[in-house]
Order: C-alpha cells, then structure tokens, then sequence
C-alpha cells in the first residue's frame, strides 16, 4: 500500500462509488482550493494503483505557529479493514508531522445506531476494535454528544430510506396528517421554485423568522451565498409560496359547483321532503359552502394585506451521489396554513427519486427523545414522513504535538 497525494479526478471517482458525506466531494475541493487553497486530498493506493481510502482534509492557523487540520466527515474508507485503518492513520501522521499541524479533527461518517423516531435502536454497528485502534494511534474518542454544538457537526441525523421505494409507496409510509398536509398543498395550488443566488435575500427573511422562532443565531446572509458559491450546481434554495389569485379563483369555482350541487339536492328534496339522504347531502354541501366562502373571505383579506404572492418556507439543499441533505430553513409563522415546508420536503423527496438517490438526509436533531426536548416538534415533523434516526460515532482528536496542545487547551486559545 502507498500513502499519497490523490488527484481529484481519483478523489471525485472513489467518493461517487463509496458512500460518502457531501463535503467529502471534488466540487468542494475545488472550491475551497481555488478560494482559499488550503485543502488536502490524501489517500492510499493497493498494489494495483487502486484508490482504496480517500480523504479531504482543511487546514487553518493554530496558536499562531502551528495548523490544525479537520476531515470533515471523513476519511472515507472500509473502516472494518483494521489494517488499512492503522496504514492510513500512522502515514497521516508522518505527513501532519512535515505540514506544522498541531492537531488534527476527524468526525467519520460511520454509523454508530440506527433507531427509530422515538430513540429505540433498530440496528447497532460494531465499532468496538475501531475505536481502541484509533485510540493506540492517538485518535481520542470525544464522546458521546446529545445536543446541539457550536465546536463539533451533529451526531444525529434525521434520515429517510428511497431505496427501492416510489413516490406512491414513500408517501403511504408516511403519518396520516403529513400525507393529509401534502395532499392539502396540492389542493391549495402551492409550489415550489429554485432561487437564483441573486435571490437569496427571499430565502434569508424566512430563516431569520425561524432564528426569532427558537431562540438561535445561526450564520449570516453572505454565508449561504458561499454556500451555494462553494457547491455550484449541487447546493441550491427552494422556495415554497402561493400565488393567491389562483387560489381565489379555484375556491370561487369550487364555490360555484357547491351550489349547482346544492340546487340540485333542493329540487330532489321538494320531490321527496322526507329522503334521509338527500336531508344528509343537504347538510353536508351547506357545510362545504360556508367554509369556502370563509376561505374566499379571508384569502381576499389577505390579498388586501399582504398581496398576491406569499413566501411560505424556503431551504437549502445540497446533494452528492448518495444524499440529499435538507440543511438550513425557514418559514412565515403567519402562513402556516398554508404548509409550504410540508411541500419543500415533498417535492426534494421526489427529486431524489428522480436523480436515482437513495436517502434524503432531513439532518440534525439533539438525540434527546424526551418531550422536553428543544427540538420536540422539529422532530415530530420529521418523524411525520417516517424518517429513522442515524447516530454516528463521534469525533476524534489526535494532537499531533501534544505538549503544545495540552498548553493550547490550558489558555483556552484552541
């Protein structure tokens, strides 16, 4: 086996054809290298020059002299495959060692658990010799997190299996109210449209609604700009909104066929006063009628108010072979009813289905399965389409000169 720097032409071939996170990808290599040319492909070759474990590594100033070095979600490689494990990680060193780096971060995307929505592990995957062997080459297991972190990525993905399945199958599996919910978009006229980067302003309104909603600050507009920047095609923003004239129109016509339907029910009741079926269709077309006018009163109320066309929810995306990854959202608390983001997720699901992806990774939630938790109702909507929970293993740190470190961490400068 050879430790070597890999091309990207290697790096984009080996992460297409073994699953991997989407910031282990050439499109972001690419970025970042050309804007802020720190980033490291690292890999191993068999005696065949066969890629067999592949790496994206960054790099950024630490304590002044020194770097730290971070594999976002990776390496990628056979984890079981122990010693293609200890071959990587020992010629990584050599190879931090010549780089000045401090230390070094990985948080591999190996699965831990996978559990239902209410925390009952499902699935366990055996990490028990991965995790002494990266501890002997003096990778230490951070721990594991619950919770969100403003140090360290997620350990908890909210995931939803595509594999082998339709639209039709994928929303029968869903709970009865998000198939009602999806059902009632579709009935309301609601859509969704790609933003252009130029329009990112549109997205970041309704994600700040959702800051001020939760109680967070998160990133800045410039941020998903960069974003979207960094990933070119494969990261965009979605918006869900209504036109509100089309909507009128269709309650106005739905309107008129309720009370041609209940001319009809009148005249056969005058026919026969005492059909208890025709008394019931009676009451029932009475009770249709009235609430669309309700609905016709109040859309026009809003159209008086608020205009014709309403931003409903909007999201980032991004996706490699593998994923879809539901990032970062947000929605007008005012426009609930409508449910755009019930509609976001619907649409994204069958565009994976579309592209031939597997998974449609909804993201983060804490790993706390109370009803105390801070993101209960986050997860009960994602628990709604029948996503599973992924638990991942964690992250590792290996201090590469650890005196230094260990002075670092003291003065809390790292």
């Amino acid at each position: 086996m050879q430790f070597v720097n890999i091309t990207p032409e290697e790096f984009e071939k080996f992460t297409q054809n073994n699953f991997s996170h989407y910031t282990q990808t050439r499109v972001y290599f690419n970025s970042r290298n050309q804007i802020q040319g720190d980033a490291h492909l690292l890999g191993v070759k068999n005696d065949d020059n066969e890629v067999i474990a592949a790496g994206m590594f960054t790099e950024a100033r630490a304590l002044k002299f020194f770097k730290y070095f971070y594999s976002q979600r990776g390496p990628v490689m056979d984890y079981n495959n122990i010693a293609l494990v200890d071959f990587y990680f020992k010629s990584l060193t050599a190879y931090l060692k010549k780089h000045n780096c401090l230390y070094v971060l990985l948080d591999p995307y190996i699965l831990e658990n996978i559990r239902n929505a209410d925390g009952e592990i499902l699935k366990s995957f055996d990490n028990r010799s991965l995790i002494p062997t990266l501890n002997q080459l003096g990778y230490q297991h951070q721990g594991y997190s619950v919770g969100y972190s403003q140090t360290s990525q997620i350990r908890w993905h909210s995931v939803l299996d595509l594999k082998d399945k339709t639209p039709n199958q994928l929303l029968k599996e869903m709970d009865y109210q998000t198939r009602r919910n999806i059902k009632r978009t579709e009935e309301m006229g609601v859509k969704v449209t790609t933003l252009p980067i130029e329009e990112t302003n549109r997205f970041f309104k309704l994600f700040k609604m959702a800051e001020e909603k939760h109680g967070f600050s998160f990133r800045d507009e410039p941020y998903f700009e960069a974003l979207q920047k960094a990933y070119k095609g494969n990261a965009f923003l979605q918006l869900a909104y209504i036109d509100l004239k089309e909507y009128l129109d269709s309650l106005k016509t739905k309107h008129a066929e309720l009370q041609s339907e209940l001319v009809e029910v009148e005249k056969a009741l005058q026919e026969s006063p005492n059909s208890k079926k025709q008394k019931t269709k009676h009451t029932q077309l009475t009770q249709q009628i009235n609430s669309t006018q309700r609905k016709i009163d109040d859309t026009q109320q809003t159209i008086d108010t608020d205009g014709t066309i309403l931003d409903l929810a909007s999201a980032i995306y991004i996706y490699n072979d593998h994923e879809v990854y539901y990032l970062s959202s947000g929605s007008n608390p005012m426009y609930n009813a409508y449910m755009g983001a019930y509609k976001l997720q619907w649409e994204m699901i069958k565009f994976a289905k579309a592209h031939n992806i597997d998974s449609y990774n909804f993201y983060g939630i804490t790993g706390d399965f109370s009803d105390n938790a801070e993101d209960f109702g986050v997860q009960q909507f994602k628990k709604g389409f029948n996503a599973h929970v992924h638990e991942y293993i964690g992250d590792f740190v290996k201090p590469i000169h650890p005196l230094v470190y260990k002075i670092g961490k003291l003065i809390g400068k790292l």
